[in-house]
């Protein structure tokens, strides 16, 4: 099985904090019930206001170790980051580690780091503040779907403001060769000639025109 199916978390999916201006310390217990060594490291979404004790530790086969989660508190008048969340990364200790290997040393070696990934794996401890709800990851499709659709819209508000730019300009043509053509027909000279002119020169024949 899957090393993510062999460590199991209790509780399994979050846990819960008050946003208030008091520190807290809730516990997470890890059990590895896979038949080889895991070895684990800890992340949090903001440094300043949550600590983990133990960061780097291992698990042998069939042991478990209870995590301490300390929570600074939510200042007066604050509203919490319901995106707060502690992220664990584990991985199977590699066969070639030293015997007195140290954890996070061990992470942090590069030469290590190609056997680290063919079994690394993340679980994500997400940190739900009473009087909340659960914070819940939109999926990806909806978000391309709806950027997609304001493309779309911008693209129609170009072509529209294209169009209303575009259409006066034949109408105004027209107009100035309407009244040379009356001036012409009472023998007056008209003031737009050049104008005229080059309209005239992009008409059809009169022949086809009738």
């Amino acid at each position: 099985a899957d090393l993510e199916h062999k460590i199991t978390f209790d509780p399994p999916k979050y846990v819960t904090f008050k946003p208030i201006p008091e520190e807290q310390i809730k516990e997470v217990t890890i059990a590895n019930a896979h038949n080889q060594a895991v070895m684990f490291k800890m992340k949090k979404t903001r440094p300043g206001v949550f600590k983990m004790k133990p960061v780097f530790f291992s698990l042998q086969p069939k042991t478990q170790k209870t995590i301490k989660l300390h929570y600074t508190g939510c200042p007066q008048g604050v509203k919490p980051n319901l995106k707060d969340r502690f992220s664990v990364i584990m991985a199977i200790v590699p066969k070639d580690a030293p015997p007195d290997w140290d954890v996070e040393k061990v992470w942090e070696d590069q030469k290590m780091q190609v056997e680290l990934a063919d079994s690394v794996k993340r679980r994500v401890i997400r940190i739900h503040y009473e009087g909340y709800e659960i914070p819940v990851d939109p999926p990806e499709k909806s978000e391309k779907k709806s950027k997609k659709k304001k493309k779309g819209g911008s693209q129609e508000t170009i072509e529209e403001s294209h169009k209303k730019v575009q259409s006066p300009i034949p109408v105004s043509f027209q107009q100035a060769f309407s009244a040379a053509a009356s001036a012409n027909a009472h023998g007056v000279t008209p003031t737009v000639q050049p104008i005229v002119y080059i309209v005239y020169q992009g008409l059809q024949p009169r022949g086809t025109v009738e």
